[in-house]
């Protein structure tokens, strides 16, 4: 839920759009509080949209484009030791992309349902393949950071699949799958360098409500909307 823009060029939001505000249940209107962005939920598109909100070299590829170049990775994809480097870098000036914005999770942390499903259900690998990641940079990300941390090994190779038919069908790869403990270490590589931990707040968004402009509101608008969250500690405002 997005309130004003977040910065010029990253986020395309309405200039005259309205703050959010979140209501702890039972509260008086003093104890709420305004944010630009409120982001429910801290799972992978989560994180996936504020590493891009802070990251200024992203990789703005579509996916017929992306597709195209994974094909011809040895010619046109980013070398992999310039990938390599990127994922050395640590975005120190994050805070001023993420004033204002706030990420509720019931569980308070980055990717926790994630790693709690993955261990409850056993699973050992993720279904999506591994170029699908959080990380905006470049979409050779997560191979990279697997090679660069000697742990190829914990890539799942699809040994079942018609790569023929995978082909003819516009699928050029790639055919491994991540496993879930490299994925989720991953995960946790991006929080750290993009320096996302501290917006997560352990909270339950109990409900979402549309809040119209005033009646004399110059025409065109924006709404806002006011989050409920339960009250007491974990209500996060």
């Amino acid at each position: 839920f997005f309130g004003t823009p977040l910065s010029a060029g990253y986020m395309p939001t309405p200039a005259s759009a309205s703050p959010l505000v979140t209501t702890p249940s039972g509260s008086t209107p003093a104890a709420e509080e305004s944010l630009r962005v409120a982001v429910i939920g801290s799972g992978p598109h989560a994180l996936s949209l504020l590493c891009r909100v802070v990251d200024d070299d992203a990789d703005l590829l579509d996916e017929a484009e992306r597709t195209r170049v994974a094909a011809k990775a040895g010619s046109r994809a980013r070398p992999h030791a310039e990938v390599r480097k990127a994922l050395q870098r640590r975005f120190v000036d994050a805070a001023a992309h993420l004033a204002g914005v706030a990420v509720f999770d019931s569980g308070g942390e980055w990717m926790g349902q994630w790693r709690r499903d993955f261990s409850a259900l056993e699973i050992e690998h993720c279904r999506s393949h591994s170029d699908l990641h959080p990380c905006p940079h470049d979409f050779q990300s997560l191979r990279v950071w697997a090679e660069k941390h000697k742990r190829e090994l914990e890539m799942w190779h699809m040994a079942y699949l018609d790569r023929g038919a995978a082909r003819a069908a516009g699928f050029s790869g790639p055919y491994a799958l991540p496993g879930t403990r490299l994925f989720l270490d991953f995960c946790a590589s991006l929080v750290a360098r993009y320096k996302l931990a501290p917006l997560v707040r352990k909270a339950t968004v109990a409900a979402v409500e549309v809040i119209p402009p005033p009646p004399d509101a110059c025409a065109g608008a924006a709404c806002s909307f006011r989050l409920r969250l339960p009250a007491g500690p974990s209500g996060g405002a």
